[in-house]
């Protein structure tokens, strides 16, 4: 399509009002996706035979502690300087991803290998290192993992202090900011919108881990748990539940509805009922904060995510032997009834009109 005719065609566009503004600039078109498929794969090829014709090297590497934290770092600048350098080069851009994580791989090795321990500063140390790259190299894969297990290294380093309840809040509130306030990041979407999938993928992780609990703390100190690690799962449960809560008056403030309102009182109430049934479900409140915000925001990568979640978390409760089978049966009951006479009550009092469909 020439110039002209793309101008006409803006032109027209605005005539109808479906764009505003200025036509924008030309960018260019993206190869397609099987061409970056094939230059991906030719990138972690090219990235294993390097490391295969150096791995002689790594012996001695490996040896020294402070020589695997120096050549981790040395990795990881060379993935920031081949990401900016070749932001658009799909070849590069996988290489680049192979030499990152490896470089972080080093990193983390010789400082387990400096401390000679799993203690509270080791994960504090390795939380601060993967946040940084994060938030400076800028790939949307190497965000979302580094985010991930930056996430995780602060549960684990929680969890060395026998607090591991907090972790799902930290997890809950920091994902919560940053897609309820996903307008406010509109300019630096590229740097944050990767880094709330990764805490949206820890945070389900880490309550997967509170599935453990004291067995958990068992497998790794041989020590007595405390109260903190006996009730992680109601500790997390109440935090990411409370979190959940301030979502939901967050977008009803943000829709201009007041919490008086009928549309408010039945927000706020069924969302809590969902968090008291958390509490027998555990993970319920988790998979429906991701739901909600991905609903909120048309994403559906998150809708998807707290989806499979939540069906995952009902059938971990569903085919565990805390209760009888009877018992669930009739929670699970109990919440299909009362998510329809929700439904019921929306189409009586709220009918599909223009008004109650914005609202």
């Amino acid at each position: 399509m020439s110039t002209l005719t793309t101008q006409q065609l803006w032109q027209q566009l605005q005539q109808q009002g479906l764009v505003i503004g200025e036509l924008p600039p030309a960018s260019d078109l993206a190869s397609p996706w099987y061409v970056r498929v094939m230059l991906g794969v030719a990138g972690w090829i090219g990235a294993l035979f390097l490391f295969g014709f150096v791995s002689v090297g790594f012996e001695w590497v490996l040896d020294s502690p402070v020589t695997s934290l120096l050549f981790g770092i040395v990795c990881c600048v060379a993935a920031f300087v081949i990401f900016r350098t070749a932001q658009h080069n799909d070849f590069a851009n996988q290489f680049g991803l192979a030499v990152g994580m490896a470089g972080q791989g080093l990193f983390v090795f010789g400082l387990f290998d400096a401390f000679k321990t799993e203690s509270f500063i080791v994960y504090f140390i390795v939380f601060a290192f993967q946040a940084l790259l994060a938030i400076l190299i800028p790939n949307f894969i190497h965000r979302v993992l580094t985010s991930w297990s930056a996430m995780l290294a602060l549960a684990f380093a929680l969890f060395r202090l026998d607090i591991v309840g907090i972790a799902s809040c930290i997890a809950a509130v920091c994902f919560a900011i940053i897609w309820t306030n996903e307008w406010y990041w509109a300019k630096h979407g590229t740097r944050w919108r990767p880094i709330g999938y990764g805490l949206a993928l820890a945070l389900l992780q880490i309550e997967t881990l509170t599935f453990f609990g004291h067995e958990l703390w068992d497998m790794w100190t041989h020590t007595e748990p405390s109260w903190f690690m006996l009730h992680t799962p109601i500790i997390s449960t109440t935090l990411v539940t409370l979190t959940f809560l301030s979502v939901v008056k967050h977008l009803l403030d943000r829709e201009t509805i007041l919490l008086s309102s009928h549309i408010g009182i039945i927000a706020m109430s069924a969302a809590l009922l969902l968090g008291v049934l958390s509490f027998v479900a555990h993970g319920m409140a988790t998979a429906l904060l991701i739901l909600l915000l991905g609903f909120a925001t048309g994403n559906r990568l998150l809708m998807g995510l707290g989806l499979l979640a939540l069906g995952g978390f009902i059938s971990h409760y569903y085919y565990q032997l805390q209760h009888t089978l009877l018992f669930k049966s009739m929670v699970l009951a109990v919440s299909g009834a009362v998510l329809l006479m929700v439904r019921i009550g929306l189409q009586k009092y709220f009918p599909d009109t223009k008004e109650n469909h914005n609202a």
